[in-house]
Formats: C-alpha cells, sequence, structure tokens
C-alpha cells in the first residue's frame, strides 16, 4: 500500500512537467525527386512517423517510409531504339532528431529536423543488384496543429553515400496529419 501511494504523489506532483510531452503518430505522402540522377525519374512515397518530444523544442522520432521511382526510358545504339530502366522501390527506415516547435500546442510550429536511416532500393531488371547503405537527411518542416491533430510539411534533402565516392541525392516533399496523444499546456 505505501509504494501504491509513493507512485501516486510522484505522479500528481509531476504532472505539470507531463504536460510539456507531446507524443504523436502520424502518417504522410507526397514525392519522391532525385536529384541529378539519369537512371530514375520521380515517384510517389508515403510514410509512418512516431514522435515524442519530452521538451517544448526537441523531439526525437522513428520513421518508415516506402517510395517509388519513375522508369525511365533510354536511347540505345545497338539495336537501334529505346530501353526502359525499371524505377524500382525504396525502403527507409530510420530515426530524426527535431528542433523547433515540437512540443505540442494549437497553431503553427516550425521546425528542423536532420535524422539517418536504413536505405534499400530494389529494382525488377536482370544484373541489377539492390542498393543497401545508410542514408542522411535534413530539412525544415511546418505543422499546424488543431486540438489533437495536426496538418504538416516537410521537405526532405537525403543523401545516400554509394561505392567508388560518389552518392544518390533526393528531395522529398511530403503532406501529412498527425494525432497527438499528449499535447502540451492548451
Amino acid at each position: 500500500m505505501k509504494k501504491i501511494l509513493v507512485i501516486l504523489i510522484v505522479l500528481f506532483a509531476t504532472g505539470s512537467s507531463w504536460a510539456l510531452t507531446d507524443i504523436s503518430l502520424g502518417v504522410y505522402g507526397g514525392l519522391n525527386m532525385p536529384v541529378i540522377q539519369s537512371d530514375a525519374k520521380s515517384g510517389a512515397g508515403f510514410g509512418i512517423r512516431a514522435k515524442v518530444s519530452p521538451i517544448p523544442l526537441v523531439a526525437g522520432a522513428l520513421f518508415f517510409e516506402s517510395r517509388k521511382y519513375g522508369d525511365v526510358n533510354k536511347s540505345i545504339d545497338a539495336p537501334p531504339g529505346t530501353a526502359t530502366i525499371k524505377g524500382g522501390k525504396v525502403t527507409v527506415f530510420g530515426v530524426e532528431a527535431l528542433l523547433g516547435g515540437v512540443g505540442g500546442g494549437i497553431g503553427p510550429h516550425f521546425y528542423v529536423m536532420a535524422g539517418l536511416g536504413s536505405y534499400k532500393w530494389t529494382r525488377d531488371m536482370p544484373n541489377t543488384p539492390k542498393l543497401s547503405k545508410m542514408e542522411y537527411h535534413f530539412g525544415p518542416g511546418l505543422e499546424i496543429a488543431f486540438s489533437k491533430v495536426g496538418i504538416e510539411g516537410k521537405v526532405k534533402f537525403e543523401i545516400v553515400p554509394t561505392d567508388g565516392g560518389g552518392s544518390r541525392k533526393n528531395i522529398l516533399a511530403y503532406v501529412g496529419v498527425n494525432y497527438h496523444f499528449g499535447f502540451g499546456v492548451m
């Protein structure tokens, strides 16, 4: 009984600090646009993200994204004509750090993010190996929150180092909806 009483006192005493914590779950979709890549075109993508903000200006998030690249038609010399290079599918599972207006509350919240993830690109073409590397990304975001639901837009610039010193670069533009389980002070 004493343990339960101590736990209740701690919970009631820390309630005001817990009010600053924001926990949200969101879904989003948008465009996956390769930058200066001749073997893929823009495609669609979607993702889910779970975010925890222990204090109003700092948050951490886990995310999963599934995207596609568009097919490319390329001219070939022998035999003369065109060949289609399949764009393929990308999956990314990663983490992000967010700084700025990430702690919840009604109204607009601007933030910046940086993160990394496990990037896997596969294409249904013979003699095409899959690319499995660590990706790095950064970019801005804006969420407009209404009570427990928020509408969010974000842009990521993604860099995926490849063998030989090069890299793949993508711009990702997403719009989504978040549900907040623990808004801060309203």
